[in-house]
């Protein structure tokens, strides 16, 4: 995937985010891991996406502690 598909692909989860309204975002969100992870579908692979995902979040909310 070259930077334009990125763009492009980034650009329509956000936009899809819009459309369902802030309040149903998790759930888009959480579906579309869903259909990734069947469609990824290699176990070590998916585990280190989801360590990379969440490591600068657990940065923020550690230091939003202090």
């Amino acid at each position: 995937m070259n930077a334009e598909d990125l763009d492009t692909v980034y650009t329509a989860l956000c936009q899809a985010m819009t459309t369902v309204g802030e309040a149903q975002a998790p759930i888009l969100l959480a579906r579309f891991a869903l259909l990734a992870i069947v469609e990824i579908a290699d176990a070590d692979r998916l585990r280190q996406l989801i360590a990379a995902a969440a490591e600068d979040l657990v940065e923020m909310t550690d230091r939003s502690e202090s």
